[in-house]
């Protein structure tokens, strides 16, 4: 199925928005397996800042990706 269009905006279908949402929540959970795995393995400095690029990571996964499809497809956003 083509992407519906308005005026210079393509609006998501929900298959897709399904697709990238997956996607998204793995990339999430891999970022904190990640962490797990540093945990105990750097010293406190370096896992500070491993902890702060998973931390930011995340934050713009969630406000970058996860917002827009949450808002374009409520009912997809199973924390609101």
């Amino acid at each position: 199925m083509l992407p519906t269009v308005y005026g210079e905006f393509v609006m998501l279908e929900k298959q897709d928005a399904i697709l990238i949402q997956e996607h998204a929540l793995s990339a999430i959970r891999e970022l904190s397996r990640l962490l797990q795995l540093a945990n105990g393995k750097f010293s406190e400095a370096d896992l500070a800042q491993i902890k702060r690029a998973v931390g930011l990571s995340i934050g713009e996964i969630q406000v970058g990706i996860l917002d827009l499809v949450g808002a374009a497809y409520p009912d997809l956003d199973d924390l609101s």
